[in-house]
């Protein structure tokens, strides 16, 4: 009898693993991210065309362009789901719009939160599918993936592209709330970016973070005191698709991050960069790594904030 037992419990225990895999639900507990939930490969995505609402995430230009886009792709480009009213510092400026609006913008793009979702960008952008992303798990979607390596790995694998403009149908999404442990605000980051068991991550290039650059006009040249800089493209390999988890870690541990269960608060200018960070390093173990979505324009444009510039944190 208790092998019986055993046996049943064995089986059970199987089907539900692989259950987890087909549903490419392998999350770990405290928000982290593996391979299989974040990432999927061009050409899983070449024999999948028509079961999955598409995102092109790149700018309208390069989805109507010469070189077209996926069939069935939706473009939504960052500013899609953002308050682009009033200009840049302002503190609402580049952040993600409410969640009862954002609701209505992701079921217009056919979305329903059901379907699978792929995402994609291109190399050299500023990881522009992974702020998708990342806006669809603050709302709860954790079936939406980015097409690892982007259009141009696509391409070169020999997937088929459209010119034909795609417009889905409007859905009800039931997202209706964020999940605040995705996100930061300014007033948050006043208050604790100094607190040591914090780490703040400056994502942007080295030459924005020492304050030699604006090249978005930052009403203040700098970077956030006690940020570390670590460059967003370092994530890549050269033909950009995301780094193996374990290289991903050591990148992480070689810039200062040795302890996956601490906090750490990703930013660069406005908060795009910021995001895609923080979904490689949920992938990389740290689980509890978050966005300042108002990023670095709304911290220089406060007068009430700190400014060091140079190469030191």
């Amino acid at each position: 009898m208790k092998s019986k037992l055993g046996l049943k419990a064995l089986l059970i225990g199987i089907v539900v693993s692989m259950a987890c895999v087909v549903a490419g639900a392998a999350f770990a507990a405290d928000g982290a991210e593996t391979s299989a939930s974040l990432l999927v490969s061009t050409e899983w995505v070449k024999a999948n065309l028509d079961k999955v609402v598409l995102i092109d995430a790149r700018a309208q230009a390069l989805y109507k362009g010469q070189q077209g886009h996926l069939p069935g792709a939706v473009n939504a480009e960052w500013t899609y789901f953002a308050n682009m009213g009033g200009k840049a510092g302002d503190p609402t400026y580049g952040t993600v719009v409410d969640a009862a609006a954002m609701a209505k913008k992701i079921g217009a793009l056919g979305i329903d939160g059901k379907k699978d979702v792929v995402v994609y960008g291109d190399g050299g952008d500023w990881g522009n599918a992974g702020w998708v992303v990342w806006v669809l798990r603050m709302t709860g979607l954790k079936n939406a993936r980015i097409m690892d390596g982007g259009f141009t790995v696509y391409r070169a694998a020999g997937g088929k592209t459209s010119d034909k403009t795609t417009t889905n149908k409007a859905v009800a999404y039931p997202g209706a709330k964020y999940d605040a442990s995705y996100v930061v605000t300014t007033d948050w980051m006043k208050q604790n970016y100094n607190n040591p068991e914090i780490k703040i991550l400056d994502v942007r290039g080295s030459d924005e973070y020492t304050g030699k650059i604006r090249p978005f006009g930052e009403r203040r040249p700098g970077h956030i005191p006690g940020a570390i800089s670590l460059s967003w493209d370092l994530v890549f390999t050269n033909d950009f698709k995301i780094l193996p988890e374990a290289e991903l870690a050591a990148v992480f541990a070689n810039a200062g991050l040795a302890d996956k269960n601490q906090t750490i608060i990703s930013y660069d200018t406005s908060g795009v960069r910021g995001a895609f960070m923080t979904m490689i390093l949920r992938l990389a173990g740290y689980g509890n790594a978050q966005n300042y979505d108002a990023s670095y324009q709304a911290w220089c444009a406060d007068a009430d904030t700190e400014i060091t510039q140079g190469p030191n944190p």
